[in-house]
């Protein structure tokens, strides 16, 4: 099977001392003499980005160093060699280098989509918008409920709950709908209220009660009646 000129390492096109040696017909230290004698003409710079020293084994299990070379660092190397069989032998290696370049890039670049694929993909991410969407719905809307379980009233609902307490006391009193035997004077009656109020919101204060439930307690304490035992009295 034929060497192969031109592979990939580290993402790269190179070739190899070998295969330099093997084409051009020439002894492999030769060659590393020829890679050697041009490094050094190049400088660090040049052959560090250039040049790679490593090792390969032979048809006899011996191991044997070598040069991996990009495409500059053979051209540099194979400048001098000039018989008509080396150019020839120059075309066949710029042309693998520039066909496994084409085959790096092809791997780099991302495969264009179909109009069915793209159409597809449209739609999955559309979906998943949408999913994550409700999910923060969803999440706004426990967030909402949480905070309603926590929120009590404000300084003006606290004034109006107060306003409208004192309202409900004076209209039983004023219009005789309490049992004045029982309740003595007003204070009882506000007494009653409020206990009622808090029991029935589960509270300790009607500072306590919840936003959420300011409309319905308003409703409780405008349409709130004493019992007529004397288990309000305070």
């Amino acid at each position: 099977m034929e060497k192969q000129l031109v592979f990939v390492k580290e993402n790269e096109a190179v070739t190899d001392s070998v295969a330099i040696a093997e084409m051009f017909g020439k002894n492999h230290d030769d060659v590393l003499k020829d890679v050697r004698r041009q490094m050094e003409y190049a400088g660090i710079e040049f052959s560090l980005g250039n040049f790679s020293e490593s090792n390969y084994t032979n048809s006899r299990g011996r191991t044997y160093p070598k040069y991996d070379l990009t495409e500059e660092a053979f051209a540099l190397v194979v400048f001098s060699y000039n018989t008509k069989e080396a150019v020839q032998i120059k075309i066949r290696f710029i042309q693998e280098f520039k066909r496994m370049k084409e085959y790096i890039q092809s791997k780099e670049q991302p495969k264009a989509m179909s109009d069915k694929e793209s159409l597809l993909a449209s739609m999955k991410l559309t979906i998943q918008l949408n999913e994550d969407v409700d999910g923060m719905k969803e999440d706004i809307k426990q967030l909402r409920y949480d905070i309603d379980k926590k929120i009590t009233l404000d300084y003006s609902q606290q004034q109006a709950m107060r306003n409208a307490v004192n309202k409900r006391v004076h209209k039983l009193w004023n219009e005789d709908m309490v049992d004045k035997s029982i309740y003595e004077n007003t204070r009882r009656i506000y007494s009653a209220l409020w206990k009622n109020l808090k029991d029935a919101y589960r509270v300790n204060a009607y500072p306590n009660i919840l936003q959420k439930d300011f409309e319905e307690a308003m409703s409780f304490v405008e349409g709130w009646r004493p019992i007529f035992n004397g288990s309000h009295s305070a």
